[in-house]
């Protein structure tokens, strides 16, 4: 009577043994598999972060330097404008015996207070530009700090190959803030496919692509 009790006995044991051993390496099992996904979501919402700063920097300086285009064109008209209206004042004023030297110097005095009010507005312009330039740019090297180690090389390398073609040099007037501008314009479709590479790479993160 002993030994099957003993073997009912030994097989609850040793099955209840292996019930805790199953358990306790599923809960190990479940513990990983949850820090697994919280570490691939908290990268996939670092890349969304990035992206959307990212994008945001982007359309920004593109405002920025669309806003500056502007405001010099239209100091620049309305400077033109006062010198054609100086250049008929003089004029009649000198009377047809009126030397263009003479002209030139009765011009010069009745522009020169416009033309240093013009020059003050273009400098304070350019100085807002150049600040929220540097901003802007400081902004875009942080998230593409963060992004380089959470996507792959090719990403990011057609990220840095976009991000380069604005950190070249200048020249600061109205004909190269126009050239500037038309970059952003042009540059909009290879930002948009960088924006869907990295979009790609949050879907992988999560493990829906």
């Amino acid at each position: 009577m002993r030994e099957p009790w003993l073997s009912v006995v030994g097989g609850g044991l040793a099955a209840a043994v292996l019930t805790l051993i199953f358990n306790v390496c599923w809960d190990w099992r479940k513990q990983k598999l949850a820090e697994d996904w919280e570490f691939r979501r908290y990268h996939a919402n670092q890349i969304h972060i990035a992206t959307i700063g990212l994008m945001e920097a982007f359309f920004t300086a593109k405002t920025e330097i669309y806003y500056l285009t502007c405001t010099l064109e239209t100091l620049s008209g309305s400077l033109n404008q006062l010198a054609a209206q100086a250049d008929a004042i003089v004029r009649q004023q000198g009377g047809p015996e009126l030397v263009v030297a003479e002209l030139e110097r009765r011009k010069a005095e009745l522009l020169h207070p416009f033309q240093k009010y013009n020059q003050e507005q273009v400098l304070l312009r350019w100085n807002l530009f150049e600040q929220k330039s540097k901003e802007l740019s400081a902004k875009a090297e942080s998230y593409m700090n963060t992004l380089q180690p959470l996507v792959p090389a090719d990403v990011y390398g057609q990220l840095i190959a976009v991000y380069q073609k604005f950190e070249t040099r200048w020249a600061w007037d109205l004909p190269h803030a126009k050239e500037r501008l038309k970059l952003y314009e042009d540059a909009i479709p290879d930002v948009q496919r960088v924006r869907e590479q990295l979009t790609k790479q949050i879907e992988i993160k999560l493990g829906r692509a």
